[in-house]
Formats: C-alpha cells, sequence, structure tokens
C-alpha cells in the first residue's frame, strides 16, 4: 500500500476500534502504529472496570469481524487484532518530560496487559481476533460474558506466570 492508504486503512480500524472504548466509558491513553491502549477507571473510579473492559474488547471483535466480513467480500485479507486485558495497581497521571506531558498510566499492570496482548500469537495465531484476560479481569465478569481457560502462562517480565482467560465473543 501507498502511505496515504496505509494512513486510511490504520486510522479505519483505529476509529472502529476507539468507538466502542469510548462508547464503553473508556480513557484512550494512546496510539502506537497501528496499536492503540486504553484504560478503564481513571480519573473517575470504578468498582469493576473488568467489566466495560471486557466489553468493549468484545465489542471491537464484532466491529473488526464485521469489518472482516466485508473486505472478504472486496478479496481482501482480514484483519487480526490481538487484546490483552489486566487490572492491578498503576500510576495515572501527568507523566513526562516539560514541554512534553501526557496524561497516562504506567506501571506493572500495563506491562501485563502488553504481555497479554503479545501472547496472543502464541495461542492462536490464525485467529482473527483473540483476546486474553488475565485471572484478576476474569474474576470481576459475570457468566454471560463466555471465558475458556488457558491456564498459567510465563510473560516477558514477570518471575511468576499470569493466569489467563480466553474471552470468547458470541
Amino acid at each position: 500500500m501507498s502511505a496515504s492508504e496505509t494512513a486510511a486503512f490504520v486510522n479505519h480500524h483505529l476509529s472502529l476500534l476507539g468507538a466502542e472504548i469510548t462508547r464503553l466509558d473508556g480513557t484512550i491513553d494512546k496510539y502506537v502504529g497501528d496499536s492503540v491502549m486504553a484504560f478503564w477507571g481513571a480519573p473517575d473510579h470504578l468498582d469493576n472496570p473488568a467489566d466495560p473492559a471486557a466489553r468493549a474488547a468484545l465489542a471491537m471483535a464484532a466491529a473488526i469481524r464485521a469489518d472482516n466480513l466485508e473486505r472478504e467480500r472486496r478479496n481482501e485479507p482480514p484483519v487480526r487484532i490481538r487484546i490483552g486485558l489486566h487490572m492491578g495497581p498503576l500510576i495515572v497521571g501527568d507523566i513526562g518530560a516539560p514541554g512534553r506531558v501526557n496524561y497516562t498510566v504506567i506501571g506493572d499492570t500495563v506491562n501485563a496487559a502488553a504481555r497479554l496482548e503479545n501472547l496472543g500469537k502464541e495461542i492462536d495465531a490464525e485467529a482473527d481476533v483473540i483476546i486474553l484476560a488475565s485471572g484478576e479481569i476474569a474474576r470481576g465478569l459475570g457468566s454471560e460474558i463466555r471465558q475458556h481457560p488457558i491456564g498459567p502462562q510465563m510473560v516477558k517480565g514477570k518471575s511468576e506466570p499470569i493466569d489467563v482467560v480466553r474471552l470468547m465473543p458470541e
């Protein structure tokens, strides 16, 4: 693709994902290349940020799958995305250097979510969408959200395994 075609492609898909994040009251932290980082529960506290985060992930899966049906009709390859969900203590606020400060989240919780996203390609590289959540997220979800246990997984930067669950779209 040309540069303008690539930008249009990425912007289209980030718009699909971002719409679901904002619809479910998430905060889009940043875009990094073709990725989006979002969080729930700041600046306003949520008793259970796992629920809207998981619902947003499932809504993103539905949006990508609908878009992939359109892509298939045009004989275009599917878009594949991975989503990692984790919750725990983190630092939220204005972080950066003078002249370049961003409202963001940092900490081990953020790193664990990124590792779960990356683990998706090992668990199911062919999935159009794979959503991997930590046990902390899974315990905060109701029975209406289908879960498939993956089990403890070692990820980079962690000395103990993370209990991993795959969230299953309808």
